[in-house]
């Protein structure tokens, strides 16, 4: 039976992701497709950094890869953080990496979510892509917090 083609894009997506993460000492994958009641998150990782108020939030960050044409809507958002909810206090932070882009109730979730919750989430599309592999998931993510979380 051949694999649904959804299947095999978000399998691609995830191992373009992981080949990223490879180029980084400092990020440690603890799991793989973490599953529980609520859900499943593809990745989470440890890491020691210190030198950026991003990284000192939380010593673990939940990374979601999604392969998709349509834009991400708060639904998906929501649920990502309701599962760094799920590994609260350990974590309280988050990657959303999408291969398209984000509708506006995406990010007022987004928002919403380090204001209320105070759950951090770094929402990377399509368009910053290039710029992650350029510069490298460590500095691209600081840059993409610096114009998110700390933006006017």
């Amino acid at each position: 039976m051949a694999e649904p083609e959804s299947t095999k894009r978000g399998y691609k997506f995830e191992v373009f992701f992981e080949s990223i993460m490879s180029r980084h000492e400092e990020f440690t994958m603890i799991y793989k497709h973490s599953r529980s009641e609520i859900g499943e998150v593809d990745y989470v990782y440890r890491h020691e950094l210190r030198d950026h108020p991003f990284w000192r939030i939380s010593s673990y960050i939940c990374v979601e890869c999604k392969n998709w044409a349509e834009d991400i809507s708060s639904t998906q958002i929501n649920h990502l953080i309701e599962l760094i909810r799920e590994k609260s206090p350990f974590c309280c932070c988050g990657i959303f990496i999408t291969s398209s882009s984000y509708n506006p109730s995406a990010l007022t979730s987004i928002r919403d979510s380090r204001l209320r919750d105070k759950i951090v989430v770094i929402p990377v599309e399509r368009k910053h892509l290039g710029s992650l592999i350029k510069e490298g998931f460590k500095d691209y993510i600081q840059k993409l917090c610096e114009k998110t979380v700390f933006k006017k």
